[in-house]
């Protein structure tokens, strides 16, 4: 299910504003139980071990062009979690992993391979966003040593828990010696437009890419605002949704803290209704290239060799 072509969408280049183009990147394909993406009345072991029905997931990252470096919001998968049988330390998570999904990857689905068939050199990655620290968000920052890594600090508080593995958050695969992070925190604001968020953080500090704290999925769960003149803004959700019109619906998906997820869902919303035609773009929806395209004003750009 790998694809071999690995950029999905480039947007219309705007040459009058900071960010130049916007492209929604594929590392790889999977599949999750159907209740991990809807949510279920069940305990999420139950559906782990006996649900028999799987959903596609695609596994999305997204490449920013600002007139001051590439950004990336997120990095995509290894896909030697597939391969390297000691990628997961733990027997406990190497035997639930592909109970809970199903993963079809490729060495072409890894970010230096996949920025290359963008015509991007890996190297050449100033900064990535990391909306949070699961395995398929992170897996490409071995890739990108010069990069600064950008991580909540309540995320990376997880880190000084007893066992973050077994939320899926793989240390080893984190605290590399190559890694630049840097943590940062949400400053007050008194701009109407995020009333609600508990403080905002401006990445380049000219507005066009804001960071807003929406906790559910982890506690330190990110979003990124990206706002172009002649676009419509964009709003990246990494995993607190799986699928934005979901998040419309209020349908919390099967992992996550369910109330902190619903109260990030309203601050969304609520967002979207100070913002006209706000598009919500979730890491892991098969809609994500058409609602980047629906904000650029550009078609999207299927490819050969894509799957529609």
């Amino acid at each position: 299910m790998a694809n071999d072509q690995t950029e999905r969408f480039v947007s219309n280049i705007v040459p009058e504003g900071p960010i130049t183009s916007l492209r929604v990147l594929v590392s790889g394909q999977a599949e999750q139980h159907r209740e991990h993406r809807y949510g279920s009345r069940f305990p999420q072991l139950f559906w782990v071990f006996f649900g028999q029905s799987w959903v596609p997931l695609p596994l999305h990252f997204f490449l920013v062009e600002h007139r001051e470096g590439l950004v990336l919001f997120d990095t995509g998968i290894d896909p030697a979690i597939t391969r390297s049988k000691t990628y997961i330390r733990q027997a406990i998570g190497r035997f639930l992993l592909p109970r809970i999904f199903r993963l079809h990857l490729e060495e072409t689905d890894r970010i230096d391979h996949v920025l290359a068939g963008a015509g991007v050199a890996a190297s050449d990655i100033r900064m990535a966003v990391i909306s949070h620290l699961h395995f398929d968000h992170v897996g490409g920052i071995a890739q990108i040593p010069q990069a600064e890594l950008l991580v909540s600090d309540r995320e990376w508080a997880i880190l000084s828990e007893p066992h973050p593995e077994r939320d899926w958050i793989l240390r080893e695969h984190i605290e590399i010696p190559s890694a630049k992070w840097r943590q940062i925190s949400f400053a007050p604001t008194d701009d109407p437009l995020f009333d609600g968020f508990d403080g905002i953080h401006d990445v380049a500090g000219d507005g066009s890419m804001v960071l807003l704290p929406t906790p559910g999925h982890t506690p330190g769960s990110i979003s990124m605002l990206i706002r172009q003149a002649g676009w419509a803004p964009i709003l990246l959700v990494g995993d607190l949704t799986y699928d934005a019109a979901l998040l419309e619906q209020e349908t919390v998906p099967g992992t996550g803290d369910r109330e902190t997820l619903l109260a990030s869902f309203a601050k969304v919303r609520r967002l979207k209704e100070k913002l006209p035609g706000l598009e919500i773009v979730a890491s892991h929806d098969f809609a994500a290239e058409d609602a980047v395209a629906r904000a650029t004003g550009h078609a999207t750009n299927k490819g050969k060799g894509v799957a529609p």
